[in-house]
Order: C-alpha cells, then sequence, then structure tokens
C-alpha cells in the first residue's frame, strides 16, 4: 500500500525519495532522506533550518589516473624484485633528461617510503642457452629502452669506446638475443641510468639485476656463455660500483674480468698462429675483433688505474700482449680504418701516426704500471738482499717516454681547455697525474741505501715537476666545471684524488698547501654523479685510500664544524 501524504511529510526518516538529485547540506550532516524539495526540503523545513545545496564535483577519476597508476604498479612490483626505494630525481635538467622525463614520464618517481614493504631478492632465473629472450622489467617498457641506449651512446661511450654503435642498434633491436647481449645491454641502460636525473632510481635495480645475470652466466660454466658482450658488461659494470665508491666490489669484479679476458685469448689476439677454430680470438668480420680488441684494452686500463690506487699488483702483463692497440674511434665507427699499433711500437714513436686519447690513456696507464713494477721489484730486491744497480738508468729511460707523451699531448691535439672533448681532457689530466705518480713511487725508494737521496738534486728536481703537475691539474679542473656532469669521464675522480694527496702529503710546505686548498675548492664545485647535490668533496670519505679520507677531515676542519658521516664503504 502507498505511503499517505500526511505519513510523508510527518516521517521524513522513512518517506520516500521524490527527486534524482543531491542531498541538501542539513541532511548530509545528518545522514537522512532527502526529498529534494528546493527551498526548503521536508527535513529542513521541520527543523527549522536554513536549506542549502553545495555543489558537488565530477566523481571518478581524472582522465588518464588509472593509466598512470596501473604503470605506478607495474613500476613498484620491478623495484620490489631488487629491494630497492627509488630515489629522488634533481629538478636541474638538460635537454637529453628533459626528452627522457617527458617520453618516460609514467616512469618517475611513485611513492614515498612505506611500511610494510618486504623487498623480494630471490635470484633472477638464468636464461636458457637457446637465446630466449629475458623478461623486460615492466619499467622498461615503451620507449624507455631506446632512450637509454640513445644516452649511453650520447654520454658513455665517448669515454668509454668499446662498442661499434651501427652494430649494437642493429642486434638491440632482434628479439633473439643471447644471454650475454642482454647482460651488455643491461649494463648500459645501468651506466645510462645513473648519467640521467629523471631515470636515476633505475641505476640501483638495474645494477643489481646486471650483477645476478652476470653471476647466473658465470656459474652456468658454458663456453658458450663467454664472448665479447660478457666481457663488455663486466668492463661497465667495474667502471659503475668504482662511480658509486662500491670499491671492494669494483675490484672483485676486476677480478672477474681479467680472467675473463685472459680465458678467451683476448691479449694474444694478433698472435701469428695457422688455428683458427671457433673459439680462436682472431674468428669472426673486422668490427667483432676489433671490439675484442676494445674490451681487452679497456679492461687492460681498468687493471693498471685502479691498481695504482692503492698500489696493488697489476694483473695484465705488458709482456704477454700480442693484441693491437685500437683503432681510432671515428675511423671504427665510419669503417674505414687501418688496425693500430702494437703498444710498444706506439709508445716510442716519434711521429704520432693516428691520433687516439683512448690510446694514449693507455700508454699512460702503462707508464704508471712500469713505475709501480720497478718500484716493487726495488722492495723485493731489497729483501732478498739482490742490488738494483739499472733502477736509475730505467728510471731515466721511462722518464724519457713519459716526457715525449706530454709533448706529443700538447704538440698533436687540440686544447682540452677548448675542445670540451671528455676523454680528450681526462688523458690530459691522467698524464699529469702520471708525473706525480711517477714521483710518489721514487719517494718510496729513497733512504740511507736507496739510489736515490731526498737531498739529491734529481729528487728536487722530480718533486718540482711534480707540483708543476698540480697546476695543470688545477688549471683543468677548472674547465670541469664547465662541462655538464653526465659529460665528465667517469674516473676523473682517480687522477684528481692521486693530485690531491700528493699536495697533502706536502701541506707543511706553503707552496702546497695553497694549491691544495684550491684544487679542494674545485671539488667544491663539481658535482658528484652519485647525487648531483653534493660534489666530488663528498667522494673523499668514501675513497679506498686512507690518506683521501684525511684531506675530507682537513677541508671540514678549515672551513666547517667536522661532523660524523655514514658512507657506505661496500
Amino acid at each position: 500500500m502507498p505511503p499517505s501524504s500526511t505519513q510523508s511529510g510527518n516521517s521524513p526518516g522513512t518517506h520516500g525519495r521524490q527527486r534524482h538529485g543531491a542531498a541538501c547540506d542539513e541532511c548530509r550532516r545528518r545522514k537522512l532522506r532527502c526529498d529534494g524539495q528546493n527551498p526548503p526540503c521536508t527535513v529542513c523545513r521541520d527543523s527549522n533550518v536554513t536549506c542549502e545545496f553545495t555543489q558537488r564535483g565530477v566523481r571518478g577519476p581524472k582522465k588518464g589516473h588509472l593509466s598512470a597508476l596501473k604503470s605506478r604498479i607495474l613500476h613498484l612490483e620491478a623495484l620490489l624484485e631488487t629491494g630497492l626505494p627509488p630515489q629522488q630525481p634533481s629538478d636541474v635538467l638538460d635537454e637529453d633528461d628533459r626528452r627522457i622525463a617527458s617520453a618516460g614520464s609514467e616512469h618517475e618517481e611513485l611513492i614515498s617510503d612505506g611500511p610494510g614493504l618486504q623487498p623480494n631478492l630471490n635470484p633472477v632465473a638464468l636464461p636458457s642457452q637457446g637465446g630466449s629472450e629475458l623478461t623486460t622489467n615492466p619499467h622498461l617498457s615503451g620507449i624507455l629502452p631506446a632512450e637509454l641506449d640513445q644516452l649511453y651512446l650520447d654520454r658513455v661511450h665517448q669515454s668509454i669506446p668499446i662498442l661499434h654503435k651501427r652494430r649494437y642498434l642493429s642486434w638491440s633491436k632482434s628479439r633473439n638475443k643471447s644471454a650475454s647481449q642482454q647482460c651488455l645491454q643491461y649494463a648500459m641502460w645501468t651506466l645510462a641510468s645513473l648519467l640521467s636525473t629523471p631515470s636515476r632510481h633505475l641505476a640501483e635495480p638495474l645494477y643489481r639485476q646486471t650483477k645476478q645475470r652476470l653471476e647466473d652466466l658465470s656459474a652456468a660454466a658454458v663456453d658458450s656463455t663467454f664472448s665479447t658482450a660478457l666481457a663488455q658488461a663486466w668492463v661497465l659494470v667495474i667502471t659503475f660500483e668504482y662511480m658509486r665508491t662500491y670499491h671492494r666490489q669494483a675490484w672483485m669484479s676486476a677480478g672477474r674480468a681479467f680472467r675473463l679476458v685472459q680465458a678467451m685469448r683476448y691479449h694474444a689476439i694478433d698472435q701469428p698462429s695457422d688455428k683458427r677454430g671457433p673459439s680462436s680470438p682472431q674468428c669472426g668480420d673486422g668490427i667483432e675483433v676489433e671490439e675484442r680488441r676494445r674490451a681487452f684494452w679497456m679492461t687492460y686500463f681498468l687493471d693498471h688505474v685502479i691498481s695504482m690506487r692503492d698500489d696493488w699488483p697489476i694483473t695484465l702483463n705488458e709482456h704477454v700482449i700480442c693484441t693491437r692497440l685500437p683503432a681510432p674511434d671515428a675511423d671504427f665507427q665510419s669503417g674505414s680504418y687501418q688496425v693500430g699499433p702494437y703498444l710498444s711500437e706506439a709508445m716510442t714513436e716519434s711521429i704520432l701516426l693516428d691520433r687516439s686519447p683512448f690510446n694514449e690513456c693507455l700508454i699512460l696507464a702503462t707508464i704508471c704500471g712500469r713505475s709501480l713494477l720497478q718500484n716493487q721489484r726495488y722492495h723485493i730486491s731489497k729483501a732478498y738482499g739482490d742490488t738494483t744497480l739499472d733502477w736509475m738508468e730505467q728510471r731515466k729511460w721511462l722518464e724519457s717516454i713519459l716526457m715525449n707523451r706530454l709533448e706529443v699531448l700538447s704538440k698533436s691535439y687540440p686544447a682540452p681547455t677548448e675542445s670540451y672533448d671528455p676523454l680528450l681532457l681526462f688523458t690530459n689530466i691522467l698524464g699529469q697525474a702520471t708525473v706525480i705518480y711517477f714521483y710518489k713511487t721514487m719517494t718510496h725508494t729513497t733512504g740511507t741505501d736507496a739510489p736515490l737521496s731526498e737531498d739529491s738534486p734529481e729528487f728536487t728536481q722530480y718533486k718540482y715537476r711534480a707540483l708543476e703537475a698540480s697546476d695543470r691539474i688545477i688549471s683543468l679542473g677548472n674547465t670541469l666545471r664547465d662541462m655538464p656532469l653526465s659529460t665528465v669521464h667517469p674516473l676523473t675522480p682517480i687522477p684528481l684524488f692521486i693530485c690531491a694527496e700528493f699536495l697533502y702529503t706536502e701541506m707543511h710546505n706553503e707552496a702546497f698547501h695553497s694549491r691544495l686548498q684550491t684544487l679542494v675548492h674545485i671539488f667544491r664545485e663539481l658535482q658528484n654523479v652519485n647525487n648531483p647535490e653534493q660534489s666530488y668533496l663528498d667522494l673523499l670519505p668514501r675513497s679506498c685510500i686512507s690518506k683521501t679520507a684525511e684531506i675530507f677531515n682537513h677541508s671540514m676542519g678549515e672551513n666547517t664544524p667536522k661532523s660524523g658521516s655514514g658512507y657506505d664503504r661496500r
């Protein structure tokens, strides 16, 4: 039986609704049905209150909100796989970063830290040897992989020229990439994301995935997994670990890379041989062989540069190498290149035949390695009671090679302060750091029974030459401040810190102390790639050398009150 009009008027809590509109504010507050008689409704009239209707906004998500939410969830799942939270990107973006931010905006940071998120650290499954493609991570879908590829080629390749760009872009689009090629691709994305502000939060997850895949391939112990791509991937992982100041991990990874290139006999690529089987390093077309040379020599360079930081023994001995130096990169990329000379030929050539900053780096690293080896042999001979009559002769011969290379750099290449070539600038800094390192190894062989006394004119001359080298490094360091952070050579802190340690050791001398202050000031103005809001000064306490940490404490004592730091020394 339908309700009467009397019931409808006297029982507001039970009457039926007369309209399909919004309830008034009073009915909404009291959670009563509103008959919608405007104005006023029955409830407001009986209660003697003003009947008001507040216009409510349109319900439901905004356009595109669900798609963005979906993308965020997928991104979060990918982060949970690695157990790492995203990092806050900097507000300052360069032109390439803005393109990345626009193209991959759905991949940007999702949430702040929240409770209840337990990381999943299950290892990534090893791909089958059939070359089936690994499952692409959700946060690397769309055009982001292509953007990271381009970032790598624009920002990393010029400092680490180990790839043939067109060859890589060709196989990178294939759906049947080998496991080693996928490892290389992930390693490239890892470095590229670290050098891109909007993608920096992907660097650590990608690094962990790359490292896990490399470990899985090593555990497989199958000869078919040994390839140039695998060696290239290890090179990039070592570089990343050193940039992130994971010094212990970088040294362990370097050992894996050294043994890998030795196992594949990349140290004997150009050795005359009648046997060229499928596993021979000479097998393949010219581009493949040249990429092997580059992978080997970059590994050789890392071996020497890392060893000179703490006088560690060198693994890849130059005296057993029969692999030509890489061709100039521009010629290699264009396909019109000649094979490079052997290392011994390049070190003693009187006329520069080909300009190659990378080869100059290799020669300078070799000089450092020889100086280190000579110093180590001296102490071993001294322990055994042997004589070292030819010590000074070897030293002078090595010094002549070093001075010749510095002259070649100054006369045969553009000025590094004008060309803004990251590799050329790094080469010049490394050249001056080699002069300092040359002097440093000499200080370890002085004493009453040493071949050289600290009071001798020769020793004073070497010391003065090292001081001049520090002036040039300071000048080149000023040039670094004008370069974009993403284009600075990844290993630049190594020669800069060698210079700082030299000046700090002689800090009691005002000439050294003033230069150290200038260099520390430059450190404050150079952005730290791990965190653009920090500087090179923040890298000092994370160094693998205790003296470098002392420089940090000294700089803090001169400028600000000393404070504790919780740096990760992995």
